[in-house]
């Protein structure tokens, strides 16, 4: 398609990514969208999967798709997420990216220095797919919050059966200057939206794969400190426990990856003031039509669309932009850098 046609309809989406990526046609197809074309590293393989998907392109080519296509899901490696999204920022798209946004902070950086100079000429959007922000309980948390004086303290304990391959050394804890630790880019990410912050030092431990662990201390320029511990689990999946302490009352929240359950779970958010308890958001589970994680990639879709077709809602504000996910890659290299210093360290901010 040349020009990217009109930005007023629908936007043709294309995915990077045939694996991962199949999450994306899933929630983009639920939130009623057209899947142009996708993209994948092995010919074959992306082939079968657009026929199965009935997408009409099928390339290895990010090019060939960016220049198809009016907004791109970039959901490839890890490693190939900075160079998938300037070939979809230099091609004019809307670009939703997997996390983590990229290895290196400086990369992230420079990815939201031209997401900005888009902007004003363009109104390109720039985001990040950050799932626990479409989360049922977690989306009713932070309405709960948002009524309330900031938190001062948050904790948040992360335990996963994540390990590396035999032989991968790509795939351990630290990456280039930056890190995400088998996920833990949802947990800070979340962390800062919670608290409606961004983080300002770092002070942290870290421990390589298989023992994989992390302990880190965040501060916050809300003056709020965030407590971070990521483990190792031998029950299969992820397991997160969150409890945030503000003035005069407290929250918790639930939320992981249960394969014996089917799919992700998150427990009822809870608030506790004037001496009692109470529910915040309902239980979340998979169910027949669907499973909490799918239903957040859904939700993220469509406030994606939402977002370029120019909505202000509450769940298109929700949704994450190429800073928030800078912020993120930005702690953990600090979290690296104080690891190797042994003391506190500043965060560079893009």
């Amino acid at each position: 398609m040349s020009g990217h046609g009109s930005r007023a309809a629908m936007p043709r989406i294309g995915i990077i990514g045939s694996n991962w990526g199949r999450m994306h046609i899933g929630g983009f197809r639920g939130a009623g969208a057209d899947i142009a074309a996708l993209c994948g590293r092995d010919p074959a393989k992306t082939e079968r999967i657009a026929a199965e998907e009935g997408i009409a392109m099928a390339t290895s080519s990010v090019e060939a798709l960016c220049a198809a296509v009016d907004a791109v899901v970039v959901a490839g490696p890890d490693r190939l997420h900075a160079a998938h999204i300037a070939a979809a920022q230099g091609a004019g798209c809307h670009v939703l990216s997997e996390k983590p946004l990229t290895h290196a902070a400086e990369d992230a950086r420079a990815l939201c220095r031209r997401a900005e100079a888009q902007t004003p000429s363009g109104a390109r959007v720039c985001a990040v797919s950050f799932p626990y922000r479409m989360l049922p309980p977690f989306v009713a948390l932070a309405d709960w919050l948002g009524e309330r004086a900031p938190a001062a303290w948050l904790t948040v304990t992360l335990r996963t059966s994540f390990g590396a391959a035999e032989g991968r050394a790509e795939e351990g804890p630290i990456q280039g200057a930056s890190a995400d630790f088998g996920g833990a880019s949802h947990v800070l990410d979340a962390a800062f939206w919670l608290l409606r912050a961004r983080p300002r030092w770092v002070e942290a431990h870290l421990v390589g794969r298989p023992a994989h662990s992390l302990a880190m201390h965040i501060g916050l320029d809300s003056g709020a400190v965030v407590a971070v511990n990521h483990a190792a689990s031998h029950e299969p999946g992820i397991h997160g426990r969150w409890h945030l302490l503000g003035d005069g009352w407290e929250a918790r929240a639930q939320a992981g990856y249960r394969p014996a359950l089917g799919g992700w779970v998150a427990e009822p958010s809870e608030g506790f003031e004037g001496g009692a308890w109470r529910v915040l958001g309902e239980r979340v589970a998979p169910h027949a039509g669907g499973e909490p994680w799918a239903d957040a990639h859904r939700a993220t879709a469509a406030a994606f669309l939402a977002a370029i077709a120019g909505a202000r809602d509450p769940a298109s504000q929700r949704l994450a932009r190429f800073r928030h996910g800078a912020d993120v890659q930005a702690a953990f290299a600090a979290a690296i850098a104080s690891e190797r210093a042994h003391a506190r360290v500043d965060v560079e901010l893009p």
